[in-house]
């Protein structure tokens, strides 16, 4: 019982996903992570994403019964990997304008989120964001976007092994600035029906904000998905807590 609840924590819906990925050599990002983690890479090449979508549908356990706003989010993450080979996204920041979504995600996970004004707009065709940020981080400013075909009955969606690599990702870490070890969770929810995207556009701040030369060129690749149901466990701490040593 306790399991089957931290197991399935929160329910979410992601909507209207813009994911966009540069490649980047793995030493230039060595050090902004902790160190129980190290970056993955495919084929030796290390990649930095940047994120934007709707958030609906949220549901916490135990008081899933209240309803919560949708909302716009924007992140900025890497692909990582712990001691034990499980892998996953390091974020360096989310960026949200739902400020007890940005204040329960601080608490409970210990993930960089920051209150932001946040917009995205999506027609059938095209899908752009923009964030201004207000606090805690550094305050940073992005605009971003992209085209995608149609998404008609038959569409054939991105299968290859680097899309698989930078789309299926079930697992993120945190770690708190007192803290000596990093805490995860998981996620769930069926593959990415994700298209690939043309006339990719980005202007902003987000990495400088975190140390981070800013891109010199357009993302060499980037993913539209219309969205997806996904359940996220508790933090690790909490099966910790709770005496669930089966937690993975």
């Amino acid at each position: 019982m306790t399991d089957r609840f931290l197991q399935s924590f929160m329910l979410q819906n992601w909507e209207d996903l813009l994911l966009l990925h540069w490649p980047i050599d793995k030493s230039d990002l060595g050090q902004s992570i902790p160190d129980d983690l190290e970056i993955d890479t495919f084929e030796g090449q290390a990649w930095l994403s940047v994120v934007g979508f709707r958030l609906s549908g949220l549901r916490i356990n135990p008081i899933s019964w209240m309803p919560w706003p949708s909302f716009w989010e924007i992140n900025l993450r890497t692909y990582v990997k712990d001691k034990q080979g499980n892998k996953g996204v390091w974020f360096y920041s989310l960026d949200s304008s739902d400020i007890f979504a940005v204040l329960g995600a601080r608490l409970m996970y210990g993930l960089p989120y920051n209150l932001s004004l946040t917009e995205g707009r999506v027609s059938s065709k095209r899908i752009t964001f923009c964030s201004r940020r207000k606090l805690p981080h550094a305050r940073a400013r992005s605009e971003f976007g992209a085209s995608f075909a149609p998404i008609q009955s038959g569409t054939e969606f991105s299968g290859s092994t680097l899309d698989h690599f930078l789309l299926e990702r079930y697992r993120f870490w945190a770690r708190r600035k007192w803290a000596t070890v990093s805490t995860s969770a998981r996620v769930r929810h069926t593959p990415y029906q994700a298209v690939r995207t043309q006339e990719i556009h980005y202007k902003g701040e987000l990495f400088s904000s975190q140390g981070i030369a800013e891109p010199t060129h357009e993302a060499t690749l980037g993913h539209y998905c219309k969205g997806l149901k996904v359940h996220a466990s508790a933090p690790s701490w909490a099966f910790s807590i709770a005496g669930q040593a089966n937690h993975r």
